[in-house]
């Protein structure tokens, strides 16, 4: 469990099935988070919420998003690709609630997944990869950190066009130097 003055991390749990699923159904939150096409089953959402509550992968790890203040759910992140050579993963968040967009919380979830990245599991190096079409996810990155490093031109297909993706990366050494 990961917690702040303001959210807690948490383990996934079968209670957050419904919710996911909602989030899952979104247009607007697929649009913006997911490669996958926008129309998926209750039974594929449940499919993956059970190979996210697995606990016992060294390669990644998800967690359920709370608020402190109520113990809603709220969204989800996930660490992935962890490569314990090289000290790298990969990251990414989604507040699935509409009604917490624009308030800071999506880039305290950054914040503390970078925190746990980098002191818990030793990391040297995070990536992230957004959307074109997402420049909300670009500024909080940008304010936790993140350079822009790349485009992976035409790289999704959305709503048949390509867009492009944008990786951004994060490194210890500039991390602590920001937070300092």
């Amino acid at each position: 469990m990961l917690k702040s003055d303001r959210l807690v991390l948490t383990l996934h749990t079968d209670k957050n099935l419904d919710r996911l699923h909602r989030w899952r159904c979104d247009r607007e939150i697929v649009e913006l988070s997911s490669d996958r096409p926008f129309t998926t089953t209750k039974e594929e959402t449940r499919k993956t919420l059970e190979r996210w509550m697995i606990t016992e992968r060294e390669e990644q790890m998800h967690f359920a998003i709370h608020l402190v203040e109520t113990g809603e759910f709220i969204g989800f992140s996930h660490i992935a690709f962890i490569d314990n050579y090289s000290k790298t993963c990969r990251i990414g968040i989604v507040i699935g609630e509409k009604q917490y967009w624009n308030r800071g919380l999506g880039t305290a979830a950054m914040r503390m997944m970078a925190d746990f990245c980098f002191t818990d599991l030793g990391l040297n190096r995070i990536t992230c990869e957004v959307y074109e079409t997402n420049p909300r996810a670009w500024h909080m990155l940008e304010s936790v950190g993140f350079k822009r490093e790349g485009v992976l031109r035409e790289n999704v297909l959305k709503e048949e066009r390509f867009i492009n993706e944008f990786v951004y990366g994060l490194l210890r050494h500039d991390y602590e130097k920001e937070k300092v």
